[in-house]
Order: C-alpha cells, then structure tokens, then sequence
C-alpha cells in the first residue's frame, strides 16, 4: 500500500528519488504512464493487473479501442538505479509540465509522481477542503 507525499527534485536527466518506503514494492521494474494531471508509478506486479483491468474494460466497450490504445502507448518501463532513482520519459515530463520540484505521493494501489505547483494546487482548492471535511463526517473519521 503506497502512502504518503514526499518533495523531491527532478534533475537534468529527468531522475527522481523514489522514496525509500516505496522501493520495496517498485522493486528493481516499474512502469509509469500519464494519469489525469500526473504520472502514475506501479510496480510490475500491480502494473499487470492495472493493464488487465483496462483491456477488460475495452473488451467491454466501456472504453474505446482508441483510449485503450494511448493508455497502453504511455506506458515506460522504468528500473531503479543503485541511488534509488527513476528516469521518467520526456515527453511525459514535458507533457505535465514539470520543471524541478515534484511530489511523489502514494494512492493506496500507486504512486503518482506531480509537478510540485499543479499537486499544491490539487490540494489546496476550497473544493478539495470541503470535499475533504464532508467525507471525514460521512465517514465518522
């Protein structure tokens, strides 16, 4: 399970630390593709089984051959280097925007690695407070 937010910087390589709570999981392969607003970090196991479920749904018709086709498209394979760090791709780098602060957050089945401002941004919304404060009363937290 992947939880927590960790500030890193991306180098000129376009490298990032993965934090260390989350290497055992990301293990020595991951893969990472575009989500909404992000790049999403699986390990190989959990990427498998994400890819499953996304072909299932194409086969279901409840996603279109041609979304099915950019989800898979994205996908990078990724390996962790001896200082714990991951090259993501440029063209997912340049497509989000990220400069050099980034945020890598666990989501419970992934990680999603932010440009710093646009993940501040997420959070900090008066919608995302509300959003925040109704779901802790619903859910008696």
């Amino acid at each position: 399970m992947f939880v927590g937010q960790y500030d890193h910087s991306l180098d000129d390589k376009g490298r990032v630390v993965v934090p260390s709570p989350f290497r055992a999981f990301v293990d020595n392969r991951a893969f990472v593709t575009r989500l909404d607003g992000c790049i999403g970090l699986w390990g190989s196991d959990d990427f498998r089984d994400v890819a499953k479920r996304w072909k299932s749904e194409m086969d279901g018709g409840n996603v279109s051959s041609r979304v099915f086709r950019k989800l898979m498209s994205g996908v990078r394979e990724v390996k962790l280097d001896a200082a714990g760090r991951i090259t993501l791709p440029r063209e997912l780098l340049d497509e989000f925007g990220f400069v050099t602060q980034v945020v890598v957050a666990g989501r419970y089945d992934r990680v999603e690695i932010w440009p710093a401002e646009r993940y501040a941004d997420q959070l900090e919304s008066d919608e995302a407070s509300e959003e925040l404060a109704e779901t802790v009363a619903r859910l008696g937290i």
